[in-house]
């Protein structure tokens, strides 16, 4: 397992995919790197319409990426993903909390893995990514040249700095798996609170990024989540509650994508203040959250995006 600690095994399985691919070591950091597509990788991307950033890794960052991918090959010219900023939670030099967050259930293979299966979703969409430290020279350039008018996160251990908060003009927005409108889960172990305070319910929230811990601004929230067991009992698994929380993801992306285009496209300058997601989804997908965690056993796979998924431009 030694030789999993490093960049080399990722590297090697990422150019034996595609050797045309470039990996570039970066100057002032302790950790990652950037990684291009070769240019023949989505050739037909055509580079207009809202520029966003995603931050994101994970399983559940992994099907943030695909909402924003799917959304961009329905309206090509009207989106477009400039870069993907990723964790690095295989290498013990990466400074991203792994030992609180949702890493420290997985070995140093799955790990890999993961963040092999969300880089790849990058790389063969055309979009470069990287996954140094952000609050240094080489990031504050990348950004720059990158110039997203919009950035969305969701799962990434590292803190925001003022540069990059205020850089997107349309706003920075987070996606976190508690209901912080009642001042519940802000931190790195969400799954923990409920555990903790043996929640029946939860809400997935979107909120503004600040430079304190998910402290700020809400622009909407999920209607409420069953997080019990079909027995009616109580999980103490932090995975099982990951994946229930994250059903309403697909919905929540794809909307939020499509107001910031529309924002852009009507001339308006800003971010998105608030959305009325409970008002937004229809009856049947909030009995659908209302269901109680079907299994009792996590399944380590990619999520894939629901089959009815609309982006209600």
């Amino acid at each position: 397992m030694e030789e999993l600690i490093n960049e080399k095994p990722l590297n090697k399985i990422l150019l034996a995919d595609d050797n045309e691919r470039k990996i570039i070591p970066v100057e002032g950091t302790r950790w990652g790197e950037l990684i291009v597509p070769a240019q023949h990788e989505n050739a037909d991307k055509t580079n207009e319409g809202l520029r966003v950033l995603v931050v994101a890794s994970y399983f559940s960052g992994y099907q943030l990426f695909e909402v924003m991918k799917a959304c961009e090959r329905k309206y090509p010219n009207r989106l477009n993903i400039v870069g993907l900023v990723t964790d690095d939670p295989a290498n013990p030099n990466a400074r991203i909390s792994a030992k609180k967050r949702i890493w420290r259930f997985y070995d140093q293979k799955e790990k890999l893995d993961q963040e092999r299966a969300i880089i790849e979703s990058a790389l063969t969409f055309g979009v470069p990514c990287y996954s140094g430290e952000v609050k240094t020279d080489y990031f504050s350039k990348l950004l720059k040249h990158w110039n997203p008018e919009a950035i969305v996160v969701l799962v990434f251990g590292q803190f925001f700095n003022k540069e990059i908060i205020n850089f997107p003009g349309y706003g920075i927005y987070n996606f976190h798996p508690a209901d912080l409108a009642n001042h519940h889960g802000a931190g790195p172990q969400p799954f923990q609170d409920m555990i903790d305070r043996k929640a029946d319910t939860s809400k997935l929230t979107i909120h503004h990024i600040t430079e304190s811990v998910d402290a700020g601004s809400i622009v909407g929230q999920s209607p409420p989540v069953n997080i019990k067991l079909k027995s009616g009992d109580h999980t103490d698994n932090n995975l099982l509650l990951e994946d229930k929380m994250m059903e309403p993801l697909d919905r929540m992306a794809a909307k939020l994508i499509s107001e910031l285009i529309l924002k852009k496209e009507a001339g308006k300058s800003g971010k998105i203040d608030t959305i009325d997601f409970d008002g937004f989804f229809a009856e049947k997908f909030k009995k659908k959250l209302m269901l109680p965690i079907q299994s009792t056993k996590y399944q380590n796979t990619m999520p894939e995006l629901s089959n009815d998924l609309d982006f209600f431009i």
